[in-house]
């Protein structure tokens, strides 16, 4: 999350009073992500980390807020939003949502293991396994189909004139699984649980970060975005290993249906789909410009290359730990 808003060292120690956390010795911007400001915020001996909205409203932030605390509660390993004295968790900073969060130990993986998506894949199984009992929360997923169908003529000029075809087809292939989604198995979902959205303290899992992407969705959906970037190699086929390891450790929390197992195929390419637009509509808003352009953009062509693989080859067989 990159540093949009700024604060002093006098603004953020008045915020910081409200706790009983210590008081401010050091904070740190971050410099990563597009969507948010986030700060590393030295409070005595406790580590936490502040986070500012700066796409979202007031509206919104409760159901993250309350998310992560529900998680956390379940014993899901992700960062607790920290309350004040009042018992309040969201706060405004520069007329902005904020929010404080414990800080989980641990950095992101620069060399994926087999391991490492064991953990990963129990980690996200039992989340499933607890949010699918969370009735008392509810968004909707802003990025499904009618954002790719909005965006499309936006995105076209990105892509390569080989491809422009292939982009228009995915989307209309798509809309079979965004029907079917519906049917199956179903609550709130990560929607982003990329490599950089989980720590690892040597190597083991310590958290899951950023659920800015959370929505009420098809578990075998979000199971797909998370396997096709952990489990991708250079080529965009699916390593062995790694999605074994990944199938086998979510399943030790929340086994597939025979349902979910007939939709994989179709759920790895709109996975695909979904990620490849999401990179080609953040390309477009850095053309545009303006405040809000986003300053770094990954590679589209990323997505292009994995969802290439998938219509090719959705290696099915590979569910199987």
């Amino acid at each position: 999350m990159s540093v949009y808003t700024e604060l002093t060292f006098a603004e953020l120690e008045t915020f910081v009073a409200q706790f009983d956390l210590g008081a401010l010795t050091g904070f740190q911007g971050v410099d990563a992500g597009v969507e948010n400001t986030t700060y590393f915020v030295s409070l005595g001996r406790c580590e936490t980390v502040l986070q500012i909205f700066e796409e979202q409203g007031f509206d919104e932030i409760p159901f993250f807020i309350e998310l992560n605390r529900q998680l956390s509660d379940d014993h899901v390993p992700v960062a607790r939003p920290l309350a004040n004295r009042d018992g309040v968790r969201l706060f405004t900073l520069k007329g902005k949502p904020a929010a404080l969060f414990s800080r989980l130990k641990g950095t992101t993986l620069v060399d994926v293991t087999r391991d490492a998506c064991r953990q990963i894949g129990e980690a996200l199984g039992k989340m499933h396994h607890h949010t699918q009992d969370y009735s008392h929360l509810s968004r909707e997923n802003h990025r499904w189909s009618p954002w790719w169908r909005s965006n499309h003529a936006r995105v076209e000029p990105f892509v390569e004139e080989e491809f422009k075809a292939l982009l228009a087809d995915q989307i209309d292939r798509s809309e079979s699984f965004v029907r079917q989604s519906t049917t199956l198995p179903n609550g709130i979902i990560h929607g982003d649980l990329f490599i950089d959205n989980a720590l690892f303290d040597g190597p083991e899992l310590t958290g899951i970060i950023d659920f800015y992407n959370a929505c009420n969705g098809a578990f075998v959906f979000d199971l797909a975005v998370a396997v096709n970037d952990w489990c991708s190699d250079a080529s965009g086929r699916l390593d062995e290993q790694r999605t074994r390891a990944f199938i086998g450790g979510y399943q030790t929390h929340r086994p597939l249906t025979a349902e979910e197992i007939s939709a994989w195929p179709d759920a790895l390419e709109t996975a695909a789909l979904r990620f490849w637009m999401l990179r080609l509509v953040a390309l477009a808003r850095q053309q545009e410009g303006g405040p809000q352009a986003p300053p770094h953009v990954k590679d589209p062509n990323d997505f292009l290359h994995i969802l290439r693989a998938r219509r090719a080859d959705p290696q099915c067989e590979l569910l199987q730990p």
